[in-house]
């Protein structure tokens, strides 16, 4: 019989046992989202029953549940190590991050119009 080592290291290394804390979370937030979906989609089906079409409002909430499924199942099937909501940047964030540049400017003002104005006004 060949005996496997155990590498005591590997194992106690606390960023495993955080992504596997990070997993069971997601795992019941996963199951909790599952049950949210259905939900909706009874409504939206509700929606599209009475007005032909379904709510634009959520469609949109919809894609944004989508998203963070996708995201949860492969960060718990270690198709990558990215935590999902709210620890993912979201492309929108990255791109309000980004800071203009700050531009100074004087406004040229028509002097001559002003003491026009002003002679008018003591007459």
């Amino acid at each position: 019989m060949t005996q496997i080592e155990i590498d005591k290291e590997e194992i106690l290394k606390t960023s495993k046992w955080i992504r596997f804390l990070f997993m069971l979370l997601y795992g019941f937030v996963i199951n909790f989202v599952l049950t949210l979906c259905i939900g909706l989609a009874i409504v939206q089906f509700l929606f599209y029953l009475f007005t032909s079409k379904p709510n634009a409002s959520i469609a949109n909430f919809n894609s944004h549940l989508l998203e963070f499924f996708h995201d949860s199942l492969a960060f718990l099937l270690f198709q990558t190590e990215e935590k999902p909501f709210p620890f993912k940047e979201n492309e929108d964030d990255v791109n309000n991050d980004v800071e203009g540049e700050v531009i100074e400017a004087e406004l040229e003002t028509d002097n001559s119009s002003e003491t026009e104005d002003a002679e008018e006004a003591k007459e």
